[in-house]
This record gives structure tokens, sequence and C-alpha cells, in this order.
């Protein structure tokens, strides 16, 4: 019965969200093309103008990708769908593992159809040289390998807006169980969870610092931090990060199953 909600939590997704993923590969083709003709004013013009709607089409990718998945998560559960979702054979579990698959897999493809657009759009031989002889500077004087360095960043990033989302759940789920101001409550809620995330992340990096005198230095002083250092912060910012999302899951599925207060 899990698969059969994902299906329909992906079908609204898509529903909701190719239109977004198309404008944003056509206007990076549209880009690319009007990047790659003799440079008149009125080329010049309207190629800006792409590159201005791929950017919004990129912004809008990222904001409805999270908007969306709370949504769909507010109205299967609490507004008028609800009604049909709580009549179905299935735990209040799988219906929040569907909605925390459901956003994994449109924020991991949300990700992949941003960086095909900026490919699209903006490579070239040079330009791409260029781009990796800056990481390489970069990773070089942290004696970082530069594929591992680009990944990781990309992860944290990943993480700590997946997080967001995840506490944006929370935030639904607190807020729905009052009678008024749910929505502004759902946005309270949700908010102070996130800060206490990452006020978490901290401490814990605070703690492991007791044991590591280069994590404390972060906490202490301005000194640079050095490779070795840099390295086990960026694996422990993942570690954490991925051990926060999983205790977040397990008390979203605590409090849902508390019981739902459908509108």
């Amino acid at each position: 019965m899990l698969n059969k909600l994902l299906k329909y939590d992906l079908k609204y997704m898509i529903k909701n969200m190719s239109v977004f993923y198309i404008l944003s590969l056509f206007f990076s083709i549209t880009t690319r093309i009007l990047f790659s003709l003799n440079e008149t004013v009125m080329v010049k013009i309207i190629g800006q103008i792409s590159v201005g709607c791929l950017f919004a089409m990129i912004v809008n990718i990222l904001i409805n990708t999270m908007m969306r998945s709370w949504i769909r998560f507010r109205d299967s559960i609490y507004k008028d769908e609800s009604y049909l979702t709580h009549t179905l054979p299935v735990t209040k579990n799988d219906i929040y593992n569907s909605k925390f698959i459901q956003t994994l897999v449109f924020f991991i493809f949300g990700f992949l159809i941003i960086l095909l657009s900026l490919f699209i759009a903006y490579y070239t031989k040079d330009r791409w040289l260029e781009l990796k002889g800056v990481i390489n500077a970069i990773t070089t004087g942290l004696e970082f390998n530069t594929t591992l360095f680009v990944i990781s960043f990309i992860a944290v990033v990943f993480l700590e807006v997946f997080n967001a989302i995840q506490c944006g759940f929370f935030g639904i789920i607190l807020g729905y169980k009052n009678n008024n101001g749910k929505i502004g409550l759902s946005v309270l809620f949700g908010f102070v969870s996130y800060i206490v995330s990452q006020s978490i992340v901290l401490l814990l990096l605070f703690i492991f610092g007791l044991f590591d005198s280069s994590i404390m230095n972060l906490f202490t002083n301005n000194v640079l931090i050095d490779t070795s250092s840099m390295k086990l912060l960026i694996v422990l910012s993942i570690l954490i990060y991925i051990l926060i999302i999983g205790l977040m899951s397990i008390l979203c599925k605590k409090e849902l199953n508390k019981g739902v207060n459908i509108e």
C-alpha cells in the first residue's frame, strides 16, 4: 500500500513541478542559442531576459519543491483529501514515509534539473577549465580531493535544506493539533524546530570539540581551520544532519500517531 500512496504523491508533484522543469530547460537552451549568436544590442537584451527567466525557474524549482511538499503533506493528511487518505488500510507511518520519499525524490530530481540547465546554458571547454581551476585552487590549498570536495559541499547543502523541509512537516503536525491559527502555528513550530535542529548541530560539534582541539578552535578563536580538521568537520556535519533527519522522522511519526484533527 505504501507503493500506491507514493504513486499518488509522485503524480501530484509531477503535475505541479513539471512546468518549472520544462521552462528551466527551455530557457537554458534559449540562453545557449542567444549567447552563440553575433552580439547585437537586441540579441544581448533578449539574452539577458532569457538568463533572468532561467534563474527565476531555478529559484522556483527550489522554492516550489519545498512549498508543494508542505502543501501536499497538509492537504492529504488534514484537508478534504484526508478523508480518503485515512480510510485506506495504511498506517500513519506509511503515510509519513510516502511524503518523506516523495520529497526526497523530487528534491534530488530538482537538483539534477538545475545542474543540467546550468550545464546547457553555460558549458564551454574554456569555462569548464576555468571553473576547475578555481575549485582546484581551493582544494589544493586544503589538500582536498576536488571531486570529494564538490560532492561533500553539495551533500551538506542538500541535507541542510532537506532538514528544513522535514522541520516544516513537524511544524504542520504540531500546528494542526490546535483548533485555531493552524497555519500560523505551523509556520511558528516549523521555524522553531529548524532553529532547534541547527542548534543541536552546533551543540554536537561543540561536544566533539571537547575531545578534538582543532574543532574546538572554531568556537574559541578565528584561526583558519587546517586540512584534516576541515575534512573532519565536513564528515561530522554530514553524519549529524543524517542523524537529525532520522530522529526528526521518528518524532514526526510519533506525533502523527497520536491522532489527527481533520478539518
